[in-house]
């Protein structure tokens, strides 16, 4: 009988030193489950709205959405006020997989169980409850520019170029978009009374898909601006001889020449001073005494491009002086 107690002594001492070992456990486990059941059932409830972007994930690399589309759901949720508070700012999404999406609709069901929230909170409502996707085959394409001008340089001047940079344009994007565009063009330059080259910044003439793609973009307009060359007949101009004997007596048949020419508009609007810029002379080097038919040769500044003259070979009578003569008698 001694054994039998002191047996049920030993073990109820075990028991005892296992549950005061533990008893911390328990009492933190209780706590926390009388925690959790307040939080999940014994909270006020409320509902409320939020707002939940919409992902779009494994979008094929040779698709593109082509249309806009709202990005961002309005969820109405119900549960435990401490609840919805904790998880509104944290990343939930709804989360659209388009791994085997193919060309054309697609559309996006929204329903109550489409969004994860964490255990607790009930969906009510989600606004849209369908977004529509239109998917479509993505291009590239080099888009040349194409320059517009408004009103005319000034009086006498014209625009010799106008370089683009960049000249052409490269855009990826929707095919029904790209598909038929073959160029773009820039917003009308205005070159009123322009005297002299410039620089402009000037934006491109898109409609409002294409801006969705590439923005705004703005290109660099170099404007050159030169006079305007005019073709110019000049009558009367007298000759020159060049002669080793500067004391030779000559005459010119005919004395004077005529030439057709290119020239800035300035001088063209100015005879008499463009005279001055134009010498006609024949060279007739050590030449005897008689008659002698040369070239004319013509000398002019660079800005004036002579491509006719009348006529061009003259008679030239060299006329011996007195003083050669009685040398050549002695």
């Amino acid at each position: 009988m001694g054994k039998y107690f002191k047996s049920f002594n030993i073990r109820y001492k075990n028991q005892n030193s296992k549950w005061q070992k533990n008893w911390v456990i328990k009492l933190l486990s209780f706590c926390l489950a009388l925690f959790l059941w307040y939080f999940v059932v014994g909270e006020d409830k409320v509902d409320r709205t939020i707002f939940i972007p919409l992902e779009i994930i494994n979008l094929p690399q040779e698709l593109v959405i082509s249309n806009q589309f709202k990005r961002e759901l309005e969820v109405t949720v119900n549960g435990p006020r401490g609840l919805i508070n904790s998880i509104s700012g944290h990343d939930v999404t709804r989360a659209v997989d388009l791994t085997d999406a193919e060309p054309g609709t697609v559309v996006v069901r929204n329903d109550l169980d489409s969004i994860s929230f964490p255990r607790g909170i009930r969906v009510l409502r989600v606004q849209p409850p369908n977004v529509i996707l239109l998917l479509d085959r993505l291009i590239k394409k080099n888009l040349k520019i194409e320059v517009v001008t408004t009103g005319t340089p000034a009086k006498g001047y014209e625009i010799s170029s106008i370089q683009l940079d960049p000249p052409v344009l490269s855009i990826t994007g929707p095919q029904d978009i790209l598909g038929d565009l073959a160029l773009l063009t820039t917003v009308p330059i205005g070159v009123d009374d322009l005297k002299s080259s410039t620089v402009r910044q000037v934006g491109l003439i898109i409609d409002s898909e294409l801006s969705g793609l590439i923005g705004e973009p703005v290109v660099t307009a170099r404007i050159t601006v030169k006079e305007k060359q005019i073709d110019k007949t000049i009558k009367g101009i007298p000759l020159k001889l060049n002669h080793i004997n500067t004391d030779i007596k000559y005459s010119f048949m005919p004395e004077t020449v005529s030439i057709k020419a290119s020239v800035p508009y300035h001088l063209a609007m100015d005879p008499k001073k463009l005279k001055t810029f134009i010498e006609a002379r024949v060279k007739a080097g050590n030449l005897p005494p008689g008659k002698h038919k040369l070239k004319v040769e013509i000398t002019s500044p660079a800005i004036v491009r002579i491509y006719e003259i009348k006529p061009e070979m003259v008679v030239v009578k060299l006329i011996e002086t007195p003083t050669e003569k009685i040398i050549k008698e002695e």
